[in-house]
Parts: C-alpha cells; structure tokens; sequence
C-alpha cells in the first residue's frame, strides 16, 4: 500500500514538473468572435491556409499565453478534478473492496487448506489409535482365553488337592486308627509276656 503511495505522490510531482516547463509555458488560449467582421487593423486573427494561400481567416477577441491562462481555465480544471473525484472515488471504493474481497478469501481458502491437513493428521493419528485397539483387543481376548484356561487348571488343581486333602486325612485316620490298635495289641503283648 505505501508503495502505491509512493508511485501516485511521484506521478502527481512528475505532472506538475512536466505541466511547469514543458506543458503550459509554449500553451495559448484565445477566444474566437462569433461574427467574424473583417480581418481588424490591430489585433488577433486566426488565418487558415492551404497549398500557401490563405482560404479564410477569423478574428480573435482574446489571445493569452503561458501561465496567465491559468486564471481563465481553472473552471474547467475544478470542473475536470470534481467529474474525477466522482468516477474516481466509486472506482478506488470497488477496487479496495475487490482487494479486500480477495484477500478475505486467499486467507479463507489459506485456513481451509490448514484444516484440511489437520484433519487428515487427525484421521491418520485415528486410524492408527483404532489399529493399536484392535491389536490390543485381539491381545486382551488371547489373554482372557489364557485365564480362563488357567482358572480351569487352577480349579482342576484345587479339586485335585481336595481330593487329595481328604484322602490324606483318610490315611492320617486310619493311621490313627491302626496306631491305635498296634498300641492295643502291644500292650496287649506286654500283659501276656507279664503272665508267663
């Protein structure tokens, strides 16, 4: 934008430095009567010519030259600045918004094409995050089906160890039992060795 700014203060600079030595100084302006008497005595006259004689001529009422124009030509020229303000102003509007329109979307169209990226990292970090469930799911059921076996074995095992328990406290009864009656029959022994 200060560029633009640049370039339009130089051009504007540039204008009247070539209106100033090159434009207005050789410039005239006359004036041109409505009836054209004969050619005057004294005075201005505009003579056109053609293969070097002169086919008709008119008179001037007024000639001026250089800067003093200037005084006579100023409405025009605020007349020509106003008629460009009003084309000019709509036009420099329509371009900014046009500038800001674009840009708007150069930025809309910049965001939308960042979303979208994220959004395909979202979806691949997703869909690698849905692979390792699976394998871990597909790992947690191998697990479960190794419990289960192993509660099977566990309960095999404690059935087993009962039944071994009791069969253990079957023997350690009759043990007893037949300790008991090994005691019966030694003391049994002993009072028959006392009698003889």
């Amino acid at each position: 934008m200060n560029r633009i700014r640049l370039i339009v203060a130089t051009g504007i600079i540039g204008g009247f430095v070539w209106l100033n030595w090159w434009v207005v100084p050789p410039m005239g302006l006359f004036h041109m009567s409505l009836i054209d008497p004969p050619l005057p005595a004294n005075g201005y006259a505009l003579v056109f010519f053609h293969d070097g004689k002169s086919i008709n001529a008119a008179t001037l009422n007024m000639l001026k030259t250089g800067w003093s124009i200037i005084w006579h030509i100023w409405p025009f020229a605020v007349a020509g600045l106003f008629s460009g303000l009003m084309i000019g102003y709509p036009l420099g509007e329509l371009a900014g918004r046009k500038l800001a329109i674009a840009q708007a979307s150069d930025e809309a169209i910049r965001l939308s094409e960042e979303l979208f990226m994220a959004t395909q990292e979202r979806e691949v970090i997703a869909e690698n995050t849905l692979k390792k469930v699976q394998v871990l799911n597909t790992e947690a059921r191998g697990l479960q089906k190794k419990i289960s076996q192993e509660k099977q074995k566990i309960f095999v095992m404690k059935v087993t160890a009962e039944t071994e328990l009791e069969a253990a406290q079957g023997f350690r009864q009759r043990n007893a039992s037949l300790r008991k009656e090994l005691n019966k029959a030694r003391a049994k022994i002993r009072r028959l060795e006392k009698r003889r």
